[in-house]
């Protein structure tokens, strides 16, 4: 009796052995990697195209603006008190017109800078705007937009024969280049590379597209510029360029692979400032499941990060 049963024990003992064996095996096999799969890759809505929201009179660069309302200027103590005036003068005239833009006075790193001691050796003949000069002194492209990171407004002597107005013109006239703006062939537009009236005034459809490019939120957009991927059995390696093509930098980035809609590893990233992108790259990144024949890589799958466009943050990879 004492022997059948010992015998069953060793049945029993011998069955549980065989069985975590056979547990130990499928986990290898799971776990294990195996050939190479190369992915076919589609990443959502990726490709976009700059819209220019400039009207008749056209920008520099398609959709030029600050990424902030409230710019800043500093004035050179070199300009007189009368050049002072007529600068505050059209800043005050412009945020009149465009209420989405403010300016105000800083003593350092302005937006703005307005200088006075250019000097400038002869002139066009005509009342030419040599009395000043303007623009965009930086610029960030991103794809979306041409972020204006400084501006300089130069202004100095009128020639003598000059014309002569009771507001600022020519300070206007270059502060509009520096808001990006090009001349205009109409010679009623202040924008005239002609100062032959004082009753050239503004575009309306200057004010119309600053007030547009300006009522505009101030966001990131991420977006998959590429992505390559292998999978070797429950493993994932891939590289994926991400770039922000917003008006202001990401931050607290995560980037999560979900594999048959169940999710998976998450990646925290680097902050990512606006036209710029980086290249990250993930060995071994364990799936859920060996099999998986469809794999995503998301960009902030919570909706954390408000953006630009939040249809754009995923790349599908395919494995056959």
């Amino acid at each position: 009796m004492e022997k059948e049963e010992s015998g069953v024990i060793r049945y029993i003992i011998l069955a549980i052995l065989i069985l975590l064996l056979a547990f130990l095996i499928y986990l290898l096999y799971q776990y294990a990697p195996s050939s190479y799969q190369l992915s076919n890759v589609s990443i959502s809505n990726a490709p976009f195209g700059t819209v220019n929201l400039s009207y008749s009179v056209k920008q520099f660069y398609p959709n030029m603006k600050f990424n902030h309302n409230k710019i800043s200027y500093s004035i050179e103590e070199a300009c007189d008190e009368d050049k002072k005036a007529s600068m505050i003068e059209a800043f005050r005239l412009l945020s009149e017109q465009v209420d989405e833009i403010e300016f105000y006075a800083v003593s350092t790193e302005p937006d703005i800078d307005v200088i006075c001691t250019k000097k400038v050796e002869g002139t066009t003949g005509r009342n030419f705007f040599v009395a000043g000069e303007g623009g965009a002194e930086q610029i960030i492209q991103t794809g979306r937009y041409n972020v204006i990171t400084k501006g300089v407004v130069l202004l100095y002597g009128s020639p003598s024969n000059s014309l002569k107005c009771s507001w600022p013109n020519v300070e206007l006239h270059e502060l509009m280049h520096v808001f990006g703006f090009e001349h205009s062939q109409d010679k009623n537009s202040l924008m005239y590379p002609y100062l032959e009236s004082c009753e050239q005034k503004l575009d309306e459809a200057i004010v119309n597209n600053l007030r547009e490019l300006y009522a505009q939120k101030n966001l990131p957009d991420l977006y998959f510029e590429s992505i390559e991927a292998v999978k070797h059995g429950r493993y994932l390696d891939f590289n994926a360029t991400i770039k922000n093509s917003g008006d202001i930098e990401a931050r607290n980035i995560v980037l999560v692979v979900f594999d048959n809609d169940e999710k998976g590893e998450s990646f925290p990233i680097e902050n990512i400032d606006f036209g710029a992108g980086i290249t990250y790259s993930v060995f071994n990144a364990k799936l859920n499941n060996r099999y998986s024949t469809i794999v995503k890589a998301v960009i902030d799958p919570d909706n954390l990060i408000n953006e630009i466009d939040e249809k754009n943050n995923v790349a599908i990879l395919e494995f056959s």
